[in-house]
């Protein structure tokens, strides 16, 4: 019995493809009987506190979401743009020297300003808008329930750069967009 046990180890070893088909065949059904079935991502929704968004109708709701929506992307906005007229200064003054030494401490010095710019908007954004973007978006979807915006309440809560800001406000808009979506649908 182990000799014929041997035979088949040794023959494995000579077919490398051969286990890895053999891992594929036997894997793979396992894999999808184990797996967890996929669903339609249910969101529980924890009751509204009571907040000055929590008694808006959904019109007024709409209208905030996209005033906040507009608010924020007028502040992504002027980030990059300061952000470009810091880069093309940057640029501007490397091309005037022909030294490669002063091109890299010039190129240093932007990364290093854009930095602070990045931190000093984000700073803006959590001080003017963020406890206001928070509640909107518990109040909204505490209307609406689990639609496109309304995952991730982390990325509301944490923003780490420029990038998760404008996800906020792209989640606020299609909050606010189904927020009226909702409201044709009802008789």
């Amino acid at each position: 019995m182990f000799g014929s046990l041997g035979k088949f180890w040794r023959s494995l070893k000579r077919y490398p493809p051969l286990v890895l088909l053999g891992g594929v065949v036997v894997g793979v059904p396992i894999g999808w009987f184990l797996a967890s079935r996929s669903t339609v991502e249910q969101i529980s929704l924890a009751p509204v506190k009571a907040t000055a968004y929590a008694k808006l109708s959904s019109e007024e709701l709409k209208i905030k979401s996209e005033q906040m929506v507009t608010a924020i992307r007028g502040l992504v906005r002027s980030y990059y743009d300061e952000d470009r007229r810091m880069q093309t200064a940057a640029d501007e003054n490397s091309g005037k020297t022909d030294s490669q030494a002063e091109r890299e401490r010039l190129r240093n010095a932007w990364l290093a300003e854009s930095a602070k710019l990045h931190d000093m908007f984000i700073d803006r954004y959590k001080t003017n808008y963020w406890a206001d973007a928070l509640l909107l978006r518990e109040s909204i979807v505490a209307k609406v329930g689990g639609v496109p915006g309304a995952q991730n309440p982390n990325l509301f809560q944490h923003p780490t750069n420029i990038l998760g800001v404008v996800q906020v406000a792209n989640s606020l808009d299609l909050l606010g967009k189904a927020l009226s979506a909702g409201e044709r649908t009802k008789p």
